[in-house]
């Protein structure tokens, strides 16, 4: 990074750490100390990105980096909007989310980023409807095996161009299965008298799916 560049930024910082002592001193802001604590936070994230920025060989640093980020907005905007804070779980798992599926767009050959950036997905959405109330609690677990078996399921799309990654359509079926289980366990409007013909219609789906599979390749 170039002087110039340098002295712009601690000239921000230094700026901004100025205006923020200025409105608290006025009385405009408050909680001065998470302020600071997310500044740092930012700093943090900026060093990362830095180092990062001058060997992107090293695509771990923009983990800690994105993470850090989204961290201290967090605290920040929570001192501004206090609705903020019930967003920072969903922000955060969503900033692993975005690291892990930019390294798998930048070298495709990379395509184990796909499980962690699925994962931290879903987990997200979990976060995120539970926080707004979208669906019972009781659904999370529906919402987290459906996730881990779309994301699996997409690994086995890419099988043509990643020979090897044929065995992921079997933790997909899995996870789909359980997902599929949680569901009836959680809803209100099955009973006994469903559940057991219904597994016995989706297994035969699932029999004469793969049997039309089969004869395709034959």
């Amino acid at each position: 990074m170039s002087r110039e560049k340098n002295n712009l930024y601690i000239g921000a910082i230094i700026i901004l750490i100025g205006v923020l002592i200025l409105l608290s001193n006025i009385n405009i802001l408050h909680d001065l100390d998470d302020l600071f604590g997310g500044a740092f936070l930012l700093l943090l994230s900026f060093l990362f990105f830095n180092v990062y920025n001058r060997d992107r060989s090293k695509w771990w640093l923009l983990l800690p980096a994105t993470v850090l980020a989204v961290l201290g907005a967090g605290v920040v905007l929570q001192s501004f909007l206090p609705f903020a804070s019930d967003l920072i779980g969903a922000a955060f798992m969503f900033s692993v989310f975005s690291v892990f599926a930019y390294v798998y767009s930048r070298q495709p050959s990379q395509w184990w980023a796909v499980i962690p950036a699925g994962t931290a997905f879903t987990l997200g959405v979990i976060v995120l409807v539970d926080e707004f109330n979208v669906m019972s609690s009781e659904m999370g677990g529906v919402v987290f095996f459906l996730g881990l078996g779309l994301t699996f399921y997409y690994l086995w799309s890419l099988r043509s161009d990643n020979a090897n990654l044929n065995w992921a359509v079997w933790p997909a079926s899995v996870l789909m299965i359980l997902a599929i289980i949680t569901y009836i366990d959680q809803a209100t409007w099955l009973n006994d008298e469903f559940i057991f013909p219904l597994l016995l219609v989706l297994a035969g789906v699932m029999i004469i799916a793969s049997g039309m599979r089969k004869n395709k390749k034959s």
